[in-house]
């Protein structure tokens, strides 16, 4: 019994120490974006909900579908921010934009542009409107 519990208690420890997911972190998630990285968009530019900023969450809805908050599906996605995770017309007080996939948000398999993540900001501070 002494004998199968040890090794139950080795195969136990082996598969913890060596099973980890990744070997490396896969290229592009290591990556931080600061806010100095990311390019400032001119308020003269309106940044449209439903035609810019979607089309980036739509990136993410291998995760963040019904089973995951924020609901980041199309239709839904602008009620699951806004309030909650958005502060409009405050892209750097917003949770939602802290937590970006680049920013604050790491090894979820994406990592979005500085371009896309300036649209966000510039939409958030813009009022986060439904547009």
């Amino acid at each position: 019994m002494k004998k199968l519990l040890q090794i139950v208690l080795i195969s136990s420890l082996s598969l913890l120490c060596f099973s980890c997911y990744y070997d490396e972190i896969p290229e592009g998630l290591d990556t931080v974006i600061t806010d100095d990285d990311v390019p400032e968009i001119p308020d003269t530019q309106v940044v449209s909900f439903s035609t810019e900023i979607q089309p980036i969450l739509n990136q993410c809805t291998g995760c963040h579908a019904a089973n995951i908050n924020p609901d980041l599906r199309e239709g839904n996605s602008y009620n699951a921010l806004v309030p909650t995770y958005v502060t409009a017309d405050d892209a750097d007080n917003s949770r939602f934009y802290k937590y970006l996939p680049g920013k604050g948000h790491h090894d979820v398999g994406i990592t979005l542009s500085v371009d896309e993540i300036a649209l966000i900001k510039a939409w958030i501070n813009q009022g986060a409107k439904d547009n």
